[in-house]
């Protein structure tokens, strides 16, 4: 797989809580925590190609939360370098989708990580496997080039409960 340049997606979309602000693009949280792409440890931002898909990634992760207890949000555009790897549904782990996720699925992407290889990786969405997650490495020599373009405050639709 080559890096390749996507001029169709120079903006990347995340909503998060507005206290981490500052650190959007540290990988702290991931780092922490994990993810599906990242195992703890492995600092990563994920972003989203798209703000619905943004959207629908953030709300699969209130867990249960009763959204009167959430933590002021806000919505994040994002410019980004035309450094994206795309990777591609087929060249994923088996059982990529699975919830909870494997950890060969967590380790996927390490080695890439490793190297440098990008700046982005564009990933299928879990939730809508035709859209496309877009994670950004914050060590990446690239980074500082990662522009914010716009933060809104962000409050979920009380239709979507």
């Amino acid at each position: 797989m080559n890096t390749v340049s996507i001029a169709d997606m120079p903006l990347v979309y995340r909503i998060q809580k507005r206290q981490h602000l500052a650190s959007i693009l540290s990988g702290v949280g991931a780092q922490l925590y994990g993810g599906r792409w990242n195992p703890v440890g492995v600092p990563l931002v994920y972003t989203s190609s798209s703000p619905e898909l943004a959207l629908l990634e953030s709300l699969v992760h209130t867990e249960g939360t009763p959204w009167a207890d959430l933590p002021p949000l806000v919505l994040v555009e994002l410019e980004i370098p035309d450094s994206v790897q795309p990777i591609e549904t087929e060249d994923l782990p088996n059982h990529w989708q699975d919830y909870p996720v494997l950890p060969q699925v967590q380790q996927y992407l390490v080695p890439y990580l490793n190297q440098r290889r990008a700046l982005a990786y564009s990933v299928p969405s879990v939730i809508v496997p035709w859209s496309k997650n877009l994670l950004i490495d914050p060590l990446h020599s690239q980074i500082e080039a990662v522009r914010t373009v716009r933060i809104e405050e962000f409050q979920y639709d009380k239709r979507l409960m």
